[in-house]
């Protein structure tokens, strides 16, 4: 091989440095890859009452689930008050029935 065509060969293969703008350009494309969302940027600008109502449907999902799990928890702490409340009652429950037992006691001694 001679070494014009080498250095032509070299010059042919070289990338072009890598400038703001492509690098930007990139990224941005690696990024919309990861998540894409079903409808573009450019339909949302074209409707923006479909993009407005696409957002709401989503929103709605949101606080759908989040009430969902929201009323689990509250439920599951419902339940230990009362538990707790019905172990209060067992107790004092037993302290009236001693009371009505020794009270019968005493009046059986009369």
């Amino acid at each position: 091989m001679d070494i014009l065509e080498r250095k032509t060969e070299l010059m042919a293969t070289t990338k072009k440095p890598v400038t703001k703008k492509t690098a930007t350009k990139k990224v941005v494309d690696t990024a919309s890859g990861a998540v894409k969302l079903p409808v573009s940027f450019n339909q949302f600008r074209k409707y923006p009452i479909a993009a407005v109502a696409f957002l709401c449907v989503f929103g709605i999902i949101y606080v759908y689930k989040d009430m969902k799990t929201g009323s689990t928890k509250g439920l599951d702490n419902c339940i230990e008050d009362n538990r707790s409340l019905q172990k209060t009652v067992d107790k004092k429950d037993s302290i009236i029935y001693n009371i009505i037992a020794q009270q019968a006691i005493i009046n059986a001694t009369k």
